[in-house]
């Protein structure tokens, strides 16, 4: 099922979605196991003996990690804006032959006390052939019905900030930790679709955005832990909407949180959305989920 993004008179100030779709039943799912995290932690809180804990001293670490999973949506790439040189909400993800999402994700975290810097890049490169049912316009240029066309499109994006840290243990030796963030996200865009005979429609262009974020994790005082993660650019207006989020679980293979090393596994799911203000607007709307989730993070 598509998903298609609320039209409204005026600049846009937050997306809506309409209809219903698998993605907002994933999204939702993920999001109810976060609170029930947040909530658990919580509630924990109030009945055990929680003492703050203060990180010191100067500490970096590395993250790695693979996505995929479904993806659905489409790209509406015009020509200058101009009326005719674009077809509605189209091509479909789907019909250019790209159904599933394999994406990329790095980290390095720079941190001091409880203070963090943090630098995040996620590669998005879809690939894509099929052949089109009926005929397509982007970017000014007509692809006939029954035409093979093959699409690489990047939706990469990359981020940068500060976090805070709040952690607290107890004294069976559990520990609960959560890591408030601001920062920005730049959303690097790339589309060109070709089709034998000279065919080709290609853009590109990058839109920044303010990010705000929250990640909570809580272990019971063994090498297992839970973590729980939401980020999202604020796409307000023109601004692009870049959301995403996390429930893992993981092991520390060696060593403690601040120095040493942690797999991690779970699922995910997240969402790209962007309408610019020309006459016939540039409309991306990319729903990637649910996704398996496996990573990797070292610590020293």
């Amino acid at each position: 099922m598509e998903t298609r993004l609320e039209e409204s008179a005026g600049p846009l100030f937050f997306y809506s979605l309409r209809g219903r779709n698998d993605g907002r039943t994933v999204k939702s799912k993920i999001w109810l196991s976060g609170t029930c995290l947040f909530v658990g932690i919580a509630v924990s809180a109030c009945s055990q003996n929680w003492v703050r804990q203060d990180e010191t001293g100067f500490h970096a670490s590395l993250d790695g990690s693979f996505r995929y999973g479904n993806i659905s949506g489409f790209l509406q790439i015009p020509k200058g804006g101009g009326v005719g040189s674009t077809s509605n909400d189209r091509p479909k993800f789907h019909e250019i032959g790209i159904d599933q999402a394999p994406i990329g994700d790095t980290a390095v975290t720079l941190s001091w006390d409880n203070n963090e810097v943090y630098g995040v890049a996620r590669f998005v490169r879809l690939s894509g052939n099929d052949t089109l049912g009926s005929t397509l316009v982007s970017n000014g240029t007509t692809f006939p019905a029954g035409s093979p066309v093959s699409a690489n499109t990047q939706l990469d994006w990359y981020g940068g900030g500060y976090t805070y840290r709040l952690s607290f243990r107890n004294d069976e030796g559990a520990r609960a930790s959560f890591y408030p963030a601001v920062g920005f996200a730049i959303f690097n865009f790339d589309y060109n679709l070709k089709s034998p005979g000279g065919l080709t429609a290609a853009r590109s262009f990058a839109k920044a955005a303010p990010q705000l974020g929250l990640r909570a994790e809580w272990s019971p005082g063994g090498p297992f832990f839970v973590s729980a993660d939401w980020l999202s650019s604020l796409g307000f207006s023109t601004l692009p909407l870049l959301f995403s989020t996390d429930l893992t679980g993981g092991y520390q293979l060696w060593g403690q949180a601040n120095h040493g090393g942690q797999v991690y596994l779970g699922i995910g799911y997240e969402m790209i959305h962007f309408e610019d203000n020309q006459t016939v607007p540039n409309r991306i709307s990319a729903n990637m989920g649910p996704e398996l989730v496996v990573g990797f993070k070292i610590s020293f």
